[in-house]
């Protein structure tokens, strides 16, 4: 996949991205859940017949000009590209973007739920420890998982910068989790303390780091001896993130002055972290 654009609300505008699954079907314009086949009068590529899926070739390069999210149910989606040759004078159709490498993870695809007001409860308000501190601009972004988070603007020029020097060093980094609306933090805490199954622990409505806008949660397999988690360690504190909850080695914010003490200090957390 090759990047010629810088543009951060659609980063997946300018790019080339390889088609690689071997059953990488075209969808149908009217029912992306749908597939198309060949009719009568289609030109049949080789070994083809009529009723067969359309199909866009393994190793072909293609750009996107547009996408579509479609819900699948239980906070699930599918990215699904609008597909056309390298050169732009053939046009595929709709496919997953789940049959191209990379599989669209950290492709930014758009702004996230415009800001309409000051709703101190709506999805871009912003807190920061049990008070509101204004809207935030977000932009959509395709996770680790697939599924579609939210990254405040003013942090993720710092993020893709983080992004570029891991894989630099042969890193994957993306994120499981961003930022967080009053209500989906009422969500996972109303979860939390009635013991709901599949619920962790949360923070109160209005006092998680995720409503405000720079916490992170960087999809890793563990603490110390993780390589994801040991080259964060190494390098993130150079981009101004720094670990900042105990227990937590997934959990990074977005603090310069925090992470430049740490790093003063030799470390790559706040005091308040001891594993």
């Amino acid at each position: 996949m090759v990047s010629n654009t810088a543009n951060r609300a659609e980063s997946y505008l300018g790019k080339t991205f390889l088609v690689v699954d071997a059953d990488a079907r075209i969808r149908s314009a009217a029912n992306l859940i749908a597939y198309e086949r060949y009719g009568v009068g289609d030109q049949l590529p080789f070994g083809a017949k009529i009723g067969d899926f359309r199909r866009i070739a393994p190793n072909t390069p293609v750009i996107v000009d547009d996408i579509e999210v479609v819900s699948t149910g239980s906070d699930g989606s599918i990215v699904f590209a609008h597909a056309l040759s390298a050169d732009a004078e053939e046009v595929f159709g709709w496919t997953s973007t789940r049959n191209m490498q990379g599989k669209f993870v950290n492709e930014t695809i758009g702004e996230a739920s415009p800001s309409t007001g000051a709703d101190k409860f709506g999805p871009n308000a912003a807190w920061r420890s049990g008070v509101y501190i204004g809207q935030k601009a977000l932009i959509s972004i395709v996770d680790a998982k697939l599924e579609i988070e939210r990254i405040a603007v003013d942090t993720i020029d710092a993020y893709f910068q983080l992004v570029a020097a891991a894989r630099t060093d042969g890193i994957q980094l993306a994120i499981n989790s961003g930022f967080r609306s009053w209500p989906e933090q009422k969500y996972l805490y109303d979860g939390y303390v009635s013991h709901r199954p599949g619920f962790n622990l949360a923070a109160k409505p209005g006092w998680s780091n995720h409503q405000s806008g720079v916490a992170f949660d960087f999809a890793v397999g563990g603490g110390p001896g993780d390589p994801i988690y040991d080259w964060l360690a190494a390098h993130a504190t150079s981009f101004g993130f720094v670990r900042t909850v105990d227990g937590e080695p997934w959990h990074w914010e977005h603090d310069p002055a925090e992470a430049a003490i740490a790093a003063a200090h030799g470390t790559h957390k706040t005091p308040n972290v001891g594993s």
